[in-house]
């Protein structure tokens, strides 16, 4: 059997399953067995494959036709053009929130050195795979002091593995928000739990049944971290200290609106590919508190 037939065969499986994005996710899979490209596998597809690789894609497919996301079922995600590695207890990484450490290197880039000659410190609380500070680490060149924080075990395992595998200079704390935090940051990045409890039986089987719930459920409004968080890190920022959140498309005026009662200025909206609200950022004056 060829590439062509085989992965003909493969993916008219995906779809009689229901699969979204069975084309994609058929090349995605077929390009793992191969151990090529995309652009290199299209020239091999009328090669015969192996039988290790035909029943290895087909496990593939079994696979992916109970709905586990392919992240997944190979291990790895594609991140800032890096490539993470990924664990099934932990909320694999979007291409939305590529805007989250876009924007914090923007700010970044403007910073100006301190009086006092510290580097810049950088918290990522939630970090989960730890893609978004290790991210910034590297795309900093290691210019700030960056750590890593989230409650997960299995999180924090995986954003210590990242952290190997990328060489990234970054710290890892194991804490629930603040409690092991200490010092102040110049920023805050967080992408928290922001799905409504009663939302996440409604999301898509891929999401709904493999993704971990403890790293979606933002509670009954899907605001409680961000509340929390917004409230607790005023004694963790610098004066004049920014902090960046990943947002639900629907919650800018929510979370807006939690900036302002609790004395950060500069507050900006940012949207994603799709046009949604997506990144919320502000500045924390503590001088403007009442």
């Amino acid at each position: 059997m060829t590439w062509q037939a085989l992965m003909k065969e493969e993916l008219e499986r995906l779809r009689q399953a229901d699969i979204p994005e069975a084309d994609s996710d058929i090349r995605l899979l077929a390009m793992d067995v191969a151990g090529c490209t995309y652009s290199t596998l299209i020239l091999r597809m009328a090669e015969e494959v192996t039988e290790k690789q035909a029943q290895r894609l087909h496990a593939y497919v079994t696979e992916r036709m109970t709905h586990k996301p392919c992240q997944y079922i190979l291990g790895t995600q594609e991140f800032m053009g890096y490539e993470f590695a990924t664990a099934e207890e932990v909320l694999i990484p979007r291409p939305e929130t590529e805007l989250l450490v876009e924007e914090a290197c923007r700010i970044a880039e403007n910073w100006k050195d301190t009086p006092d000659g510290r580097k810049r410190r950088v918290l990522d609380l939630c970090c989960g795979s730890g893609c978004i500070g290790i991210s910034f680490s590297k795309l900093r060149h290691g210019r700030d002091l960056v750590e890593l924080a989230d409650i997960s075990d299995a999180a924090i395992a995986l954003t210590k593995k990242n952290r190997e595998r990328l060489q990234a200079d970054c710290a890892v704390i194991q804490t629930d928000l603040f409690m092991q935090i200490e010092g102040k940051y110049d920023m805050i990045v967080s992408n928290p739990p922001y799905i409504r409890t009663d939302e996440i039986p409604k999301l898509m089987a891929e999401v709904r049944d493999f993704e971990p719930h403890l790293a979606l459920d933002g509670k009954a409004d899907g605001l409680y971290f961000y509340d929390k968080i917004i409230r607790e890190a005023r004694e963790y920022l610098y004066e004049d200290g920014y902090i960046l959140f990943e947002i639900g498309q629907d919650q800018l005026d929510a979370v807006r609106g939690l900036l302002v009662e609790n004395g950060y200025t500069d507050i900006k909206g940012i949207k994603d590919y799709a046009g949604l609200d997506r990144i919320v950022t502000a500045r924390y004056l503590k001088s403007c508190v009442q």
